[in-house]
């Protein structure tokens, strides 16, 4: 069983077979809005909640744009994030792309995003257009000997530093016009069919409130030209208060993020509330991080169990796959004969789920501090295919709170005595520590 981490593949010749969450036909009907906006200028927002599989939609997308002769280019916002300049980062991913593509534009763009950047650092560095205390400060030291009008000094030296602020404006419209004709020259070359160039902005939630609204500030006023199409990839409401974090609590975030989208759509949601449909999810990730299937009774039970949890603790697409992921890095660090370790596999269900969940409640496993009640809460509500396996659950929760005397004392059954086997190291005169320890043993192995 091998432990790398496993991304979905997007098959070049059919990028959704791999679609588990049937989503082909929103990229279609994205596609379309595409195909139906030649001219491009468009924003088109799409949004998601985290873990719903933003990332690999997008990417899924842009290799069948691809595929229909849509140039597009993937940029990750929050592997940017670190460099704080938001122009330069996304200036130089599409010069990549049209190095890599052979575009005879490239070297015009380069320029001229050359001169671009210079002026936006030139700006940032300029404090104020006028200095009056430094002229004044140099007449002074010049005609030491001599009376002079401090009026007339102030006037000449404040009509100086206007005719020179008008003068600087003219020349930065004209450097960011120039900028943006030759994105949009960019653009046109990268199509074969007269189609926009699609630029996708990816993890825009995740970066850092200034970074994030410089994106959407720097798109608007001088990457949003003739010929280029962005999609922003992102979790809407957390965008909307990084907006806040900016500009402060009292602003409406939703209508200032309104005027850089014109398309606001949200990525269609899988409908798992059938078995049937979270079944075939499951067992397609199941299958995908080549975890064992049908090697014993246990394990199949096992995954029946995961199914009743991943409904009972609402799971999200990326919270089920971290907690399968878990759960793998367990069954790799214990020889267990699966025939026998029912007790322990079920558990390291429960612990594997829990530890994407709820952090307050490992907290207290940790600690050895959880109760009976807090760890069975709500799980009798749910049922699912096997019942069988949510009561074996249950009963093996309440073993991990029965000392060495308790077993010893009491006229234990097939399940006792088999949890007791399993766990019997754990297991003290005064105390029960088998969920601590299962707790411990996943955060050694844990992927961080």
């Amino acid at each position: 069983m091998e432990l790398k981490r496993h991304n979905v593949e997007v098959n070049d010749a059919d990028p959704f077979a791999n679609d588990w969450l049937e989503r082909k036909g929103f990229a279609n009907q994205l596609t379309n809005i595409i195909e139906n906006n030649k001219q491009g200028e468009v924003v088109i927002g799409l949004s998601g909640q985290w873990g719903e599989g933003k990332t690999t939609f997008v990417k899924m997308w842009q290799k069948h744009m691809e595929n229909k002769d849509i140039a597009s280019i993937y940029f990750d916002a929050f592997e940017y994030d670190y460099l704080e300049d938001v122009f330069l980062s996304l200036a130089i991913e599409i010069y990549n792309y049209a190095k890599v593509n052979g575009l005879t534009a490239q070297k015009d763009y380069l320029n001229k995003s050359k001169n671009t950047y210079h002026l936006l650092q030139a700006m940032i560095a300029k404090t104020s257009p006028i200095n009056i205390d430094s002229s004044l400060q140099e007449k002074l030291v010049d005609n030491a000997s001599q009376p002079f009008d401090i009026a007339k000094i102030i006037k000449d030296n404040l009509n100086f530093s206007l005719d020179n602020a008008f003068e600087q404006a003219l020349k930065q419209k004209e450097v960011f016009r120039d900028f943006r004709k030759s994105l949009s020259q960019l653009a046109t070359q990268a199509s074969n069919q007269d189609m926009p160039l699609v630029i996708i902005i990816d993890e825009l939630d995740r970066c850092k409130p200034s970074f994030a609204v410089e994106i959407l500030e720097k798109i608007k006023h001088l990457f949003l030209v003739e010929g280029v199409v962005f999609v922003l990839s992102m979790h809407h409401e957390q965008l909307e208060e990084s907006i806040k974090k900016v500009y402060g609590q009292n602003i409406d975030a939703h209508t200032y993020l309104q005027k850089f989208i014109d398309y606001p759509t949200r990525l269609p949601k899988a409908d798992l509330s059938s078995n049937s449909n979270r079944r075939k999810y499951f067992f397609n990730q199941v299958n995908f991080i080549e975890l064992p299937v049908q090697t014993s009774n246990s394990m199949n039970r096992s995954y029946e169990l995961f199914l009743i949890l991943s409904i009972r603790y609402d799971l999200s697409y990326r919270q089920l796959n971290k907690a399968l992921q878990n759960y793998k890095y367990f069954l790799a660090s214990l020889d267990l004969d699966p025939d026998y370790s029912y007790p322990t596999i079920f558990l390291m269900v429960f612990i594997s789920i829990l530890k994407v969940k709820s952090g307050a409640l490992i907290s207290k496993i940790r600690n050895n501090a959880a109760t009976y009640q807090d760890l069975v809460e709500g799980i009798s509500e749910v049922r699912g295919q096997n019942e069988f396996n949510l009561e074996v659950l249950q009963n093996l929760i309440r073993f991990s709170f029965l000392t060495r005397s308790s077993f010893r004392e009491t006229e234990i059954g097939s399940h006792e005595r088999y949890f007791y086997n399993n766990f019997s190291s754990s297991i003290e005169e005064d105390e029960n520590k088998v969920l601590m320890n299962l707790v411990q043993r996943l955060e050694s192995f844990e992927d961080y």
